[in-house]
């Protein structure tokens, strides 16, 4: 940092510094990039351990829903997602959303393809200019004269995955 006259060098203080900058700028481009590139995949999180996969819908280059049946009760199923919100966000400042938030909706009186209830659970990693998340639907199944869409005493639980291109 000294010139041989024992004075600082501000010449060698600004190569200092230049060079420092250069590596605060790489390492800032190689985070950027790398946080970019974890968000091209969906957010994948654990499906309820109960739960068969029961079917795919509107797979797009960027986006997909899948669907599980599982034979316990929608709040059991939900207790499950709310431990893994938990574990997904380090504390416990988000939760599970039940709508309505008491009853059943209006609209599901005498209507068997109404969904009276769900559960919402929002798993979300977006970043910088970038969007990842997992949005999980628990309602309860609705009884179908096809039996393979008869999920009558089961819990249907929907994952809406979105994910960076």
């Amino acid at each position: 940092m000294y010139n041989r006259k024992g004075q600082i060098s501000v010449i060698r203080i600004g190569v200092l510094a230049g060079v420092v900058g250069l590596l605060l700028v790489a390492v800032a481009a190689v985070t950027y990039l790398s946080d970019q590139a974890s968000k091209q995949s969906p957010l994948e999180i654990a499906p309820y351990p109960n739960a068969q996969l029961w079917g795919t819908s509107d797979e797009r280059f960027s986006s997909r829903n899948e669907f599980f049946r599982s034979p316990d009760s929608p709040e059991v199923v939900t207790a499950y997602y709310q431990q893994k919100l938990e574990e997904h966000y380090g504390n416990r400042d988000q939760s599970c959303v039940r709508l309505p938030a008491q009853g059943d909706a209006p609209s599901s009186g005498g209507n068997s393809r109404t969904v009276p209830y769900q559960f919402i659970c929002l798993f979300d990693n977006s970043g910088f200019r970038t969007s990842q998340y997992t949005r999980v639907l628990i309602y309860p199944g609705l009884p179908d004269p096809d039996p393979y869409y008869n999920a009558d005493g089961m819990t249907i639980i929907k994952y809406e995955q979105q994910w960076q291109r």
